[in-house]
């Protein structure tokens, strides 16, 4: 299993990126984001991860934990939308890994209440021996 962690928060698509016309454009913060990002995952390895195994074209599970507040000060729940942060961070780690998501067959992410603003990436292989099914869905062992 590889373990990173990114030790800064990991904003929304919506801050990272702008528009023009038709056109969507990434915002200079997102570059820089993305830069450090990339940086980072190419300097491990680190204490979490003595070397980088070989997964390259293996299936893949990862596992997003984004920490940060999700509360407001009256208690409730923020509005913050966890699942346009995952395209960027997951694109910039895997940019940095040297792999393509595309080998992505399973993905959790999960918010984690905390006053430590991070986000912690697990990527492992799956041993499953995914086939078509009928309709064409990949399911486990083919059984569809």
């Amino acid at each position: 299993m590889i373990e990173i962690t990114i030790p800064r928060k990991t904003p929304s698509i919506n801050h990272l990126y702008g528009r023009r016309g038709f056109r969507s454009y990434i915002k200079p913060e997102g570059k820089e984001l993305k830069e450090y990002i990339i940086t980072l995952v190419k300097h491990y390895p680190h204490d979490s991860i003595p070397e980088i195994p070989n997964i390259s074209g293996q299936k893949l599970s990862i596992q997003v934990d984004i920490y940060e507040n999700w509360f407001t000060k009256e208690g409730r729940v923020a509005r913050k939308d966890i699942s346009n942060r995952e395209k960027f961070l997951i694109d910039s780690v895997f940019e940095g890994l040297e792999l393509d998501d595309k080998f992505i067959f399973e993905h959790t992410m999960r918010k984690i209440q905390s006053d430590e603003e991070k986000a912690i990436i697990r990527i492992s292989t799956i041993e499953w021996n995914l086939k078509m099914g009928k309709g064409g869905f990949i399911t486990p062992g083919g059984m569809g």
